[in-house]
């Protein structure tokens, strides 16, 4: 059950097909299999036992990669820590995690006394041979945090079994294989792109490590590289999008493009689809659980309204506020039940019993779900704006500002107000010029009074956790600060 057996089966089966391409060095799936087992003894030589946290302070590489499958094979539980995190964070992650030891390049920042393993050396010649360790399929193979957010993230792990019933998702509903080849972009340090790269192992296809710095790099890198799939944020789509170019589709190579990560404006999908590639899809999950809602090109056309659909074999409720099941359509909490879902988060009880309940994961998000298993999200749980009594949805008033054509994006949340209880404020960025007056009269055309923002803050930039979803948490702060240099 050890993910990292599937090198083995590809290497026996295509021994010259590339599994890795970083810059002009190409890795079959021979020498992967060959530098996977020498970097796995190395480990052992090195004292990791199955079950010990490794933490991973690396550049995106090939010996990145070669180190995901290594800790996997010796049966370590990977834990990858962002170079870009101030120390910090990266000493809280290690408290929390409490790895054995680090795995970092010379010359890296050291996070308290924590032992280093210099990466150069693991992956090198094997000093011992390997001795392959027996692991149950629920062995653990990722310490992962939640996205953050809405507060502070949370630790869970993930098991072997996990990982493959990932990759059995990613081939039955978007048809990967070893034929396709996908270019990097998330960088490998993300619990999605840890996952991304695994799973794409898994299916023997070829990882090509991203070195582009642009989107005129990415444009040409996807072309010169003959790149088939393409997983982004909604922050890389918005950069893209926003790169000027005659041809369409930009990316005629691709057989896949997922975007995932947050919902989109159906606009975007739109221009996606006529600007990028026509094989545009869209995913939604959380890190806990992988991707469990799915929007392909169709679905996009038929029910713009709609995330995606719930795949087949996850189960989805919607319950009320008392816990009762919903009929289709109506809106409350949603929860999901599927196969091999964690039940816990790491030394966090009262977060744990909140989250996971008889076996249901419940991510904190409103939505309805129709007959049909077309989900349509309608914010966080505790985003909810309640204007004397009467409750709304961020994403309402969101949909209303994206109308404008001066919007490029947009975040509400419920504000307290001394006579209403609560009113919307949103932040927004902006593609042309724009004043706040004219964004609240145009809110005022269309929606019912209690609906329109009493606050609209014009931003630069919106802040953003590493995989690009927008942190309201720190948009409060910055509305709070700029309530208060305008107080007398």
């Amino acid at each position: 059950m050890n993910i990292a057996d599937a090198l083995r089966d590809h290497a026996r089966d295509r021994p010259h097909h590339p599994a890795i391409e970083d810059g002009d060095r190409v890795i079959t799936y021979a020498e992967l299999d060959a530098l996977v087992d020498a970097a796995a003894a190395n480990l052992q030589a090195a004292g990791i036992a199955p079950g010990d946290v490794v933490g991973m302070t690396l550049p995106d590489s090939a010996e990145h990669l070669i180190m995901f499958c290594a800790a996997a094979r010796a049966g370590a539980v990977m834990l990858a820590i962002d170079n870009a995190l101030p120390l910090a964070e990266k000493q809280r992650l290690v408290a929390n995690a409490n790895p054995r030891a680090l795995i970092a390049t010379a010359g890296s920042q050291t996070i308290g006394d924590l032992p280093v393993l210099p990466v150069g050396k693991i992956c090198g010649p094997a000093t011992s041979a390997f001795e392959r360790p027996v692991l149950e399929a629920d062995h653990p193979l990722i310490i992962a945090q939640s996205s953050g957010t809405t507060g502070v993230p949370k630790s869970f792990l993930w098991s072997h079994a996990q990982m493959h019933e990932q990759a059995r998702r990613h081939q039955r509903f978007l048809g990967l294989s070893w034929q396709d080849r996908y270019l990097a972009v998330i960088r490998m340090s993300f619990v999605w792109e840890r996952k991304t790269c695994l799973i794409l192992f898994c299916l023997g296809a070829t990882i090509v490590v991203n070195h582009t710095r642009s989107v005129e790099d990415l444009v040409m890198r996807v072309a010169a590289g003959r790149i088939t799939v393409l997983i982004l944020t909604p922050a890389h789509l918005t950069h893209i999008l926003g790169y000027p170019s005659d041809q369409a589709p930009l990316f005629p190579s691709l057989r896949v493009m997922l975007v995932g990560g947050a919902p989109l404006a159906h606009q975007d999908r739109i221009l996606a689809k006529e600007r990028l590639t026509p094989s545009f899809y869209e995913q939604l999950g959380t890190n806990e659980t992988g991707f469990m809602i799915l929007s392909t090109p169709a679905d996009q056309d038929a029910h713009p309204d709609a995330v995606g659909r719930v795949i087949e074999g996850i189960e989805a409720q919607v319950l009320d506020a008392d816990g009762h099941p919903l009929p289709p359509g109506d809106v409350g909490l949603v929860g999901f039940r599927g196969e091999v879902f964690p039940t816990e988060y790491v030394n966090n009880p009262k977060d744990t019993a909140r989250a996971f309940r008889d076996g249901w994961f419940y991510p904190g998000d409103l939505a309805a779900i129709d007959a049909d298993g077309y989900y349509f999200f309608k914010g966080r749980a505790d985003d909810i704006i309640s204007n004397e009594g009467t409750k709304f949805y961020p994403i309402e008033v969101e949909n209303v500002l994206l109308m404008h054509p001066a919007v490029a994006e947009v975040a509400a949340f419920g504000w307290p107000h001394p006579a209403h209880g609560e009113m919307a404020a949103a932040v927004v960025t902006t593609k042309a010029p724009v004043g706040a007056e004219e964004l609240e009269q145009f809110c005022r055309e269309r929606v019912a009074y209690y609906k329109v923002p009493a606050w609209i803050m014009i931003v630069s930039a919106m802040p953003r956790n590493p995989m690009g979803k927008i942190v309201k948490t720190r948009l409060k702060e910055m509305l709070r600060a700029e309530l208060a240099k305008a107080s007398p």
